[in-house]
């Protein structure tokens, strides 16, 4: 299945014709639309005639695809990684929560566009839809186990996974894109304000966010490598 353990999306070569295709396309799908833009507004925009885009993607869904895939198939795999650690449920959902919005704020495309709803609906992202839909019950297990062991207060995890969704989001547009200035304290002020909402014993958030700033340190961000 795709997105599911194991899988990984094809690395990319930002500097290759391919990648340079992605990150054109990626601004354009944040500032247009994916409806708003074109293949020839993406050729354009990398300076290269449509053919030689075609020689890459053979359709703008496959461009807007393969985006969706380099965004969502790491965080479902670290998501999967955090299960097999030896840690606190909240442990696992601070270190989650700041983990991803580290990646999104360091990585060199732009994310804003890849989630909209009239998009994925479209027939060509049935694989995204299963994706996400499986990030998102990755997210609600978390929450639901640290209920029930005791950490978590008692709230609906669709509830809390869609907050979630919310804060990497607005800490993306507070952004701007790749090329906004990055706020190096915003991947464990986003995970303090998850947490800290769900912590039954909220003394607790001192020492869970010291663990995660330790394994942030420890696991460079993908962009890096």
């Amino acid at each position: 299945m795709k997105y599911g353990q194991g899988w990984e999306p094809k690395p990319v070569d930002w500097s290759s014709t391919r990648g340079r295709i992605l990150l054109a396309a990626s601004v354009l799908f944040a500032q247009r639309g994916y409806f708003g833009t074109s293949t020839r507004d993406i050729a354009e925009a990398v300076q290269i005639r449509q053919p030689s885009l075609f020689h890459h993607f053979q359709a703008k869904h496959e461009i807007f695809r393969a985006l969706v895939e380099l965004d969502l198939g790491p965080s479902i795999d670290r998501m999967n990684q955090r299960f097999e650690e030896q840690s606190s449920w909240a442990e696992k959902l601070h270190l989650s929560i700041a983990y991803d919005v580290r990646e999104i704020l360091v990585q060199p495309f732009d994310a804003r566009g890849l989630y909209q709803d009239a998009v994925l609906a479209l027939e060509h992202f049935e694989s995204e839809r299963q994706g996400i839909a499986l990030f998102h019950d990755q997210v609600e297990r978390v929450i639901e186990a640290g209920r029930q062991s005791g950490e978590f207060v008692a709230l609906d995890p669709s509830f809390v996974q869609r907050a979630i969704n919310g804060v990497l989001f607005e800490t993306l547009r507070e952004q701007g894109g790749p090329a906004g200035p990055m706020r190096h304290e915003r991947p464990l002020q986003a995970a303090d304000f998850v947490v800290r909402s769900l912590l039954v014993d909220q003394s607790r958030l001192a020492a869970i966010r010291a663990a995660t700033g330790t394994r942030l340190h420890q696991l460079e961000p993908a962009a890096s490598t």
